[in-house]
């Protein structure tokens, strides 16, 4: 964990020196989502609203930040992820660190810096996503979990895998994405291959002053594998 520690302080500095030589190249972001509910793809995470912070620094085309999920009631799982992405015109390269083992009234069940394969409660993950061209513009995603705490009953990992196809456009000024989500094989999104999330995501912004407004969301999916139904709605501030 020393070294990772070392090696993330070492980053830093370096974007801090290149921020020397060129005129704001980096850019420091904060955010928070509101959700209705914690579903990820097709899976759903939390029985109560939530809030989900983020907070990324940007320095040309690659983003390294942490995001969390804490839940408004007492839950169980609650969950805090690092994330490193590189992005070109056609494909976004992302690295994720999940980290949501159960916890207490006081803080999380389990060591964050434990990182012995076998007892880690940290899953690694590798997203590749691709997009189409402008005239049409879909996205197709697959993500891999492939080191950590995804692992069967007798201890070996399962490298659960997800792969999902978007198409976005607009309707009325409207944002609208329709998605299809599978996976391919067993693991932690379903017993075997099976259709898990499948929908559309509405997204606008509601005008508040003359220079603020406020994004929303509603997303519709349906697992047909679990043969479940959410309707989420989420705003961002």
């Amino acid at each position: 964990m020393k070294r990772i520690a070392c090696l993330i302080l070492l980053a830093t500095v370096a974007f801090a020196a290149m921020g020397q030589e060129e005129e704001n190249p980096l850019n420091l972001d904060i955010s928070a989502d509101i959700v209705s509910r914690y579903v990820w793809r097709g899976i759903n995470l939390s029985e109560s609203p939530a809030i989900q912070p983020t907070l990324s620094l940007t320095y040309k085309n690659i983003t390294f930040g942490t995001w969390a999920s804490y839940t408004f009631s007492r839950e169980m799982l609650q969950e805090v992820d690092l994330f490193l992405s590189y992005e070109t015109r056609f494909a976004t390269f992302t690295l994720n660190n999940y980290y949501n083992p159960p916890s207490d009234s006081i803080g999380f069940i389990g060591d964050y810096f434990e990182l012995s394969s076998k007892k880690t409660p940290h899953i690694l993950e590798g997203v590749l996503s691709l997009n189409g061209p402008e005239k049409f513009p879909i996205v197709i995603t697959a993500a891999v979990m492939f080191w950590g705490n995804d692992k069967d009953e007798e201890n070996k990992s399962v490298y659960s895998t997800y792969i999902e196809a978007g198409y976005p456009f607009e309707v009325h000024e409207t944002k609208t994405n329709l998605f299809l989500g599978i996976t391919p094989f067993e693991g932690f999104y379903y017993s075997k291959f099976g259709f898990v999330n499948t929908g559309v995501t509405v997204s606008k912004e509601i005008k508040i002053t003359e220079n603020y407004s406020l994004p929303i969301k509603g997303s519709f999916s349906i697992n047909p594998a679990l043969e479940k139904v959410f309707l989420v709605f989420s705003i961002t501030l």
